[in-house]
């Protein structure tokens, strides 16, 4: 079965995890009780089937965390989160050979998307890849994070083709990898040291060789 659609992970997958950190940085330093209970309410939201408006829910969690309410919760994700991070995010620059490797994948016909946990807003266009992509979303979107299989069931419908002809490509082996195959998907993994037993259908630290191997499957 050949390889229709390539899907992409963004942050820490098209772009190194050490420029999120530096793009976060600035929230850490100005608002330490905000991240914490930021990073402990997203971890409590991948478990629990909430069945709700993603940034409704996420506030409420938020505020009963730091003990406000559901508005205030809500403004400081938005101010201080989600507005940082994407201004903090110009001139962050993608792994080498991102952008030869995907237009290569373009010219072969093979549709590309992103899919990513946080709020795409700019980011593609920062890095100089939203010209290749047919679409991009976050899974706050579909109402819930990865490894839920919504984002990627919402992915394999603006496809449009069958889940075994998407490859999705993703850093995280749990969220990405894990998530992706319980969606029906092929995977491949962007890691230096690969899984033991991995499932994922390659590994790779390349996006050269990412795109040798999909062309070398395709043909």
């Amino acid at each position: 079965m050949i390889i229709k659609a390539v899907g992409f992970d963004i942050d820490g997958t098209l772009y190194p995890n050490f420029s999120m950190y530096i793009g976060s940085f600035t929230s850490f330093v100005w608002h330490p009780r905000l991240v914490f209970h930021f990073s402990k309410v997203r971890k409590e939201i991948r478990r629990i089937d909430h069945g709700g408006d993603f940034r409704e829910v996420q506030a409420k969690l938020l505020g009963y965390s730091m003990k406000i309410s559901r508005k205030k919760a809500a403004d400081l994700i938005e101010r201080h989160l989600y507005q940082t991070w994407e201004y903090s995010f110009r001139g962050v620059k993608p792994f080498k050979n991102v952008r030869p490797g995907l237009l290569s994948l373009k010219r072969e016909g093979i549709k590309l998307g992103a899919l990513s946990d946080f709020p795409v807003q700019r980011k593609l266009e920062f890095l100089g890849l939203s010209d290749l992509m047919d679409f991009a979303f976050s899974s706050e979107e579909t109402g819930y994070l990865k490894p839920h299989t919504a984002p990627f069931t919402n992915m394999i419908s603006k496809f449009g083709v069958s889940p075994d002809e998407i490859l999705y490509v993703g850093n995280n082996y749990k969220y990405d990898i894990l998530g992706a195959k319980n969606a029906g998907l092929r995977t491949a993994h962007l890691s230096r040291k690969p899984e033991p037993d991995s499932r994922a259908d390659f590994s790779f630290y390349s996006f050269l060789d990412l795109r040798d191997w999909i062309l070398t499957l395709n043909n």
